[in-house]
C-alpha cells in the first residue's frame, strides 16, 4: 500500500510516496531533505492539504516576525 509523507528539500516542501511508515527517512534522504511530517497519510491529497496548512502557518508565522 501506498502512503505519503511530508518533506523539505532545498526546492521547499514536498509530499513524498513510500511503502511503508518506516520508509519515511530513507525516501527523505533520498531526495536530499528531511522529514517534516511523517504523516503516514492515506492519499495524496491528505498529505497535499496539510502540506498546504503548514505552508500557511510558515508565512503566518514569517508575518508575525516582521510585524514585531
Amino acid at each position: 500500500m501506498t502512503l505519503f509523507a511530508i518533506i523539505e528539500t532545498d526546492a521547499g516542501l514536498a509530499v513524498t510516496e513510500v511503502e511503508t511508515a518506516s520508509q519515511v527517512e530513507e525516501a527523505a534522504i533520498r531526495q536530499g531533505g528531511v522529514v517534516v511530517d511523517p504523516g503516514p497519510y492515506v492519499t495524496f491529497e491528505d498529505a497535499y492539504d496539510s502540506m498546504l496548512e503548514l505552508q500557511r502557518e510558515e508565512a503566518d508565522e514569517e508575518h508575525d516576525v516582521e510585524g514585531v
